[in-house]
């Protein structure tokens, strides 16, 4: 077991859990040189739900969001595989993120497709309409000629 955790460094500890920092980044940042990765990630747990646990507020009107081709999402996923095969530690939130963005992703895959198909019949149907509006005009022409 190591040694107790100070009232100094656990100010310290929550004051950085509260600016969003991650149990990676604390331990990075040299603010505590004798404790391992591991006694960071259970004292931040120990401090309890007070610490970890903030309120989130989700915006109420949501934009129209720019659409990313397939390949900018698959470049997404291969960035967050390669996060995910550099770290050697994992807290549960980084884990479901993970999982999210690779459901994310292969759902995507499906929505893209169809997406594309969507787009192809609404281009079809474009066209269609611009030649229905030729015949017309061509039979409004033929009526007075």
């Amino acid at each position: 077991m190591g040694k107790r955790w100070t009232e100094a460094e656990n100010k310290l500890l929550i004051e950085m859990v509260k600016k969003d920092m991650s149990v990676q980044q604390i331990y990075e940042s040299g603010k505590f040189p004798n404790r391992t990765y591991r006694s960071v990630d259970v004292q931040i747990k120990r401090l309890g739900s007070s610490v970890t646990q903030r309120k989130k507020f989700f915006v109420t009107q949501v934009g129209r969001a720019e659409i990313p081709d397939f390949d900018d999402v698959l470049a997404r996923y291969v960035d967050a595989f390669n996060k995910l095969c550099e770290t050697t530690e994992f807290s549960k939130e980084d884990l479901e993120r993970f999982r999210i963005i690779f459901m994310a992703a292969w759902k995507y895959r499906e929505l893209f497709r169809e997406y594309e198909e969507f787009e192809e019949v609404k281009a079809d149907v474009e066209r269609l309409k611009e030649q229905m509006a030729q015949i017309l005009a061509e039979k409004s022409t033929e009526k007075r000629d």
